[in-house]
């Protein structure tokens, strides 16, 4: 070990840098400091004062909110104490001390320890680390950083280590892993917290448990520098970049120390799974840095069997179904002592639902690859995977990072996979390395190709185990590259094979599936719906009204809703029973059916009912009968608006040669006029483009046919968001036959957070209904005379159907766009 000191040599013969395994000394202290005086002791250690801008680097270059000071740190009753306050020094909103060893102890190698006692406090971020003294290979972070300890407090049972290095900002690399104390929370009492750092290695502990090591391989090609003098850092941070926000009622909160000491060895500690699979076998936990003939006691939690090693420094364990203790006893000439891990045996995980299995329709949708991807017959059926057909996909070795995306809009709420109530499993075969990892990302709208990690919410690693055939491979949480990213949000999958190489390994996969903890839920039996009017094969003059009927009925569940569809296109939707719609006759043949959704998502449709509408008499009237909006490339990322417009005659016809007037909004904001062709069409396109997420509405201004009347009141639809008509930057939705002509407003739309709806006077008895386009019921909740607030901050980026209802009229809809 090297030791540095400005004021006070204290150094010891210079000892071996072996091996993990063996031991050729009791450790001793060589410097520390025990708190144990009534101020810091200023001969160890130096204040650093401000908010980092005399430094060049204002948040100290982490966004932090606080300014460091000499009154935030305290020393009394043998512990010190860092406080962060609400407290303004200038431009800071908070207080807070931060203290460093620099050219008063520095060091290269050796065992560096810190016992503390962490506060609770959304938004603080203690920690215990180290920086470079002489940065001999330049500034942050090439000259290296490595962080003992870090700590976000509003996630109190998790703690990190990690190392920085790579080239100057924004170009620079940390990797490291994270510590889950399983059952309770850091601030609820003292951990010691602990590296062993020698040439080439770092190793992290907690309370010693050995759970991470990185090594001179792990950061190539960078260069690794951590083989010069280290200093120390305490401090605690308040809000920054991992921080968070900060919740001000938590403050005053106060980070304790116990102590911080050097060894001039290593200590025993205990290493292996801390999680296993339910019945797991062939589990094996160690004990590291004693002696070889040293004998060791363990004892394991009910229902495990320790299949071998008893005695010795590594057991093998069969695990069965119950968490608990794993512990070593042992005295290896410098202390007798007992090692404890805490094992959680995890609970029995049944298949819910496949992504993707090729053998039949996904859930979710291919999106693109960098490599080659393809179905193909399976090429080794085993008893793990005798399917049919599996995925093919040859990675592409030309790219580092090479990507295989998927959209999804199923999982709802992504949290489950980090919690680990469910998990992600997958048969692979392949002769890619054993080791090789695969990393399956879920990612939200927010993420680029350029913004990493900005909206990648997760990231779950599984193992390549065997070469040559199939293996079920489960993934285990990884990261969360990005807190902020809404549990709701996901909508992309995306593998990675091999990450970070230049391989080009062939790999099949199949079975990509979503596993439950406990039983899997007892499959929901979809609704039975029917028509009741008309019956099939009936006649009716064109452009006359016609009430449809459905009845629905749901064996397990409630049902949510009936929607009717004419030739597949949707009319409109019922969320009560009895399910009836309005609908107009069009000329010729027509195919009505009904589809019922329930309150699990399961959905069927009816039976097609056929009707044929008639002519009689002279056509009188024209009107709108669809509107449909699109986009259309216009280059370079940007697209135009586009428009469809159909007109009909009183008979259901199609009127040619009608003028047709409309005004574009939402995105776009421009009225455009045309001639409707001899299928009663007319096409628009806006003059200008745009980029991004696009809303495109149009609304039917004006309607001249020759010899026909146009009375706006008779359209079937106003506009392309199926009734609604501008007004002042909101939706105003102009009901026909329901609500009494009154209006309901609904603003603003586009929305990211929430909509209103004014409800018309004297209607009180309202609810709301939010469908996706699927038809599955995303949002219920009963509205209140006048002004009624509805909160769609969880929903997923998209379009979706909106019902409005009260008992006293018909049922009114809309469409609202998430954005």
């Amino acid at each position: 070990m090297k030791c540095n000191y400005l004021k006070i040599m204290i150094c010891t013969a210079l000892f071996f840098m072996g091996s993990m395994q063996t031991f050729a000394q009791c450790p001793s202290i060589v410097w520390s400091d025990e708190f144990n005086g009534t101020s810091l002791d200023q001969s160890k250690w130096n204040y650093q004062i401000g908010d980092g801008c005399a430094e060049s680097i204002c948040g100290w270059g982490n966004n932090e909110l606080q300014s460091y000071q000499q009154d935030n740190v305290s020393v009394e009753n043998g512990r010190l104490k860092i406080t962060a306050l609400k407290e303004r020094v200038k431009g800071s909103q908070y207080t807070s001390g931060r203290i460093n060893t620099k050219g008063k102890a520095d060091f290269t190698y050796g065992r560096y320890e810190a016992r503390v006692k962490l506060p609770y406090g959304d938004g603080l971020w203690p920690a215990f680390w180290m920086l470079s003294t002489n940065e001999a290979y330049g500034g942050w972070p090439q000259s290296g950083e490595i962080d003992i300890m870090e700590f976000t407090a509003s996630n109190p049972d998790n703690a990190y280590g990690t190392i920085h290095y790579g080239d100057l900002y924004p170009n620079n690399q940390y990797q490291g892993n994270d510590f889950d104390l399983v059952g309770a929370n850091f601030p609820d009492d003292f951990h010691e917290f602990a590296i062993e750092w020698e040439a080439g290695e770092i190793r992290w502990f907690i309370d010693d448990i050995l759970y991470s090591i990185k090594t001179v391989a792990d950061v190539s090609p960078y260069n690794w520098p951590f083989d010069q003098d280290f200093h120390f850092l305490l401090n605690v941070a308040v809000g920054g970049n991992l921080g968070g926000p900060v919740n001000n009622n938590m403050l005053p909160a106060t980070m304790e120390v116990d102590y911080v000491r050097v060894l001039d060895g290593f200590k025993p500690y205990i290493a292996g799974k801390r999680i296993v699979l339910n019945q797991a076998n062939a589990e094996t936990i160690s004990i590291g840095n004693i002696a070889n003939n040293a004998q060791v006691n363990w004892t394991v939690p009910t229902g495990a069997t320790i299949v071998s090693g008893q005695g010795s420094n590594e057991i093998t364990i069969d695990y069965g179904n119950s968490s608990g203790i794993v512990s070593a006893t042992y005295d290896d000439g410098c202390a007798s002592k007992t090692l404890s891990l805490y094992v959680n045996v995890e609970p029995p995980f049944s298949k819910a639902l496949s992504f993707e299995n090729f053998d039949a329709p996904a859930s979710i949708t291919f999106a693109s690859s960098t490599g080659t991807f393809n179905e193909v017959n399976n090429p080794a059926p085993n008893t793990i995977n005798n399917s049919a057909l599996v995925g093919e996909y040859t990675r592409d070795g030309a790219s580092q990072y090479d990507l295989l995306i998927y959209s999804t809009s199923n999982l709802t709420d992504a949290s489950a996979y980090v919690n680990k109530d469910k998990k992600f499993y997958m048969d692979v075969y392949t002769d890619a390395p054993i080791g090789t990892t695969i990393i399956l990302q879920l990612e939200t709208a927010d993420a680029t190709a350029n913004n990493y990690p900005t909206g990648r919410h997760s990231r779950f690693e599984a193992t390549v185990e065997d070469n040559g055939q199939w293996q079920r491979l489960i993934f285990s949480l990884l990261d969360r590259p990005d807190p902020s990213a809404a549990d709701a949000d996901v909508n992309q999958l995306i593998l990675l094979f091999a990450s970070n190489t230049s391989t080009s390994d062939l790999y099949y996969f199949d079975n990509f599936d979503s596993y439950v903890a406990g039983s899997a839920p007892t499959p929901n039996t979809p609704p039975s719906v029917s028509i009741d009017n008309p019956t099939d094969a009936s006649s009716f003059v064109a452009g006359s009204n016609l009430a449809i009927a459905a009845s629905a009925s749901d064996s397990d569940g409630t049902v949510q809703s009936v929607s009717f569809y004419a030739d597949g296109n949707l009319i409109g939707t019922d969320v009560s029973s009895p399910y009836t719609m309005s609908y107009v006759v069009p000329l010729g043949s027509t195919s009505l059916t009904a589809s019922a959704l329930d309150n699990d998502g399961a959905s069927a449709t009816s039976s097609a009912v056929v009707i044929n509408g008639t002519s009689s008499g002279a056509a009188t009237d024209a009107l709108v009968s669809g509107i449909s909006t699109s986009t259309a490339s216009a280059g370079r990322g940007s697209n135009y608006g586009t428009a469809q417009v159909s007109i009909q005659n009183n008979l259901g016809q199609a009127v040619s040669g009608a003028t047709v007037s409309a005004t574009f909004s939402g995105t776009f904001n421009q009225t455009v006029s045309g001639t409707t062709n001899s299928q009663g069409v007319v096409s628009f396109q806006t003059t200008n483009s745009d980029k991004g997420g696009l809303t495109v509405i149009l609304c039917v201004d004006n309607v001249i046919a020759s010899g026909l009347n146009y009375d706006p009141a008779n359209n079937l639809v106003n506009c392309s968001n199926d009734a609604a008509a501008r007004s002042s930057g909101s939706i105003v939705l102009n009901t026909k036959n329901s609500l009494s002509n009154d209006e309901v407003r609904l603003f603003p739309n586009p929305t990211a957070g929430s909509i209103h709806l004014v409800l018309p006077e004297g209607v009180s008895d309202a609810s709301i209904a939010i469908y996706n386009m699927q038809g599955a019921l995303m949002i219920t909740q009963v509205l209140s005379n006048g002004t009624s607030e509805v909160k769609t901050e969880k929903l997923p980026i998209g379009l979706y159907l909106i019902v409005v209802k009260s008992d006293n009229y018909l049922p009114y809809q809309t469409k609202l766009m998430k954005k």
